[in-house]
């Protein structure tokens, strides 16, 4: 995984130095939107195995730990940890950099819940010691048709509100975030608070 990737006339880096380089370099946010495409990448070609992290991968760990300085060392090691091949779009790799900036649990990502009349879907985000669903609301699932699935809009919202109130009816909590919440934490913090998540106890 270390082999230069060749791109027309140019030799660029692989994919494992790219990752580490970005993960060492650059705030969390950046970093885990970078590391949870790398892992979605390796989980398809088979190279990273079911449940398991970036820092699980010899090749990863290795050249992190290779890193000249103990700052670049434990920002990577941090990203590596909380990569996951499971996020769906950047939007949810950027909310569980900022939940974890804001001490909250890390959910589990894309669990399915049913009902006595079926599959209803998967969420984003779980904190099942809460019972607490969460969705980042980008308006591109609504707005973009290739991502509507052939449906319109409106039938797109329409539909999201009842696979909401079919998850509310079993008794979780459920909490919606955007782009404004995820640039401004505090908002947030008050959000997620007030559906219930709970800070991280130390």
């Amino acid at each position: 995984m270390l082999e230069p990737v060749r791109h027309g006339e140019f030799l660029c880096p692989g994919l494992v130095e790219t990752t580490v380089d970005v993960m060492s370099s650059t705030n969390l946010s950046r970093a885990l939107v970078v590391a949870d495409g790398a892992a979605l990448k390796l989980s398809r070609d088979g190279s990273l195995p079911a449940g398991t992290s970036l820092w699980s991968l010899p090749e990863i760990r290795t050249r992190i730990l290779a890193l000249p300085h103990a700052a670049a060392v434990n920002r990577a090691k941090r990203a590596a940890t909380l990569a996951s091949p499971l996020p769906e779009s950047v939007g949810e790799s950027y909310s569980r950099a900022v939940f974890e900036l804001l001490g909250f649990e890390q959910p589990a990502l894309q669990h399915a819940f049913a009902d006595r009349e079926g599959f209803i879907g998967r969420s984003d985000f779980w904190w099942p010691a809460q019972g607490v669903v969460g969705e980042f609301d980008g308006k591109s699932k609504y707005v973009q048709a290739a991502l509507r699935g052939g449906i319109t809009a409106e039938e797109a919202v329409y539909r999201e509100k009842i696979r909401e109130d079919r998850i509310r009816a079993l008794g979780h909590g459920f909490v919606r975030w955007r782009w404004v919440d995820l640039q401004n934490p505090d908002r947030l913090r008050a959000k997620l608070l007030a559906a219930g998540v709970r800070i991280r106890a130390l």
